[in-house]
C-alpha cells in the first residue's frame, strides 16, 4: 500500500527509527494481543503519529510517545475497509 499524497508507504521500511524506546516496548507487548502497526503518519511540520490496528475486534488506536495505546472513535482513516482487508 503506497501513500498517494507523498509517495511513501504507510509503514516505513525501518519503523523503529520513527518510534521512541517506550513505543517500541509497548508495540512488542501489544503485538502479543493482536495489535499490528497500521501506519506511521510523518507530516513535515507536525509530530509523528503511530496508528495500530487490532484485526480481532476491528479497532484502531494511537500509540502515544510513552508507549500507551489510546483508543478513540475520532480517528480519520481514508479507507478503513481496504486497510483491514490488507492486514487480514
Amino acid at each position: 500500500m503506497v501513500e498517494r499524497r507523498i509517495g511513501n508507504t504507510p509503514i516505513p521500511r525501518i519503523p523503529g527509527f520513527y518510534l521512541t524506546d517506550q513505543q517500541n516496548r509497548g508495540l512488542s507487548i501489544l503485538n502479543q494481543f493482536g495489535w499490528q502497526l497500521f501506519c506511521i503518519r510523518r507530516p513535515t511540520f507536525a509530530e509523528i503519529t503511530t496508528l495500530l490496528w487490532n484485526s480481532h475486534d476491528q479497532t484502531m488506536g494511537v500509540l502515544t510517545e510513552d508507549g500507551i495505546l489510546k483508543l478513540g472513535d475520532d480517528l480519520k482513516i481514508r479507507s478503513l475497509r481496504k486497510a483491514s482487508a490488507a492486514l487480514s
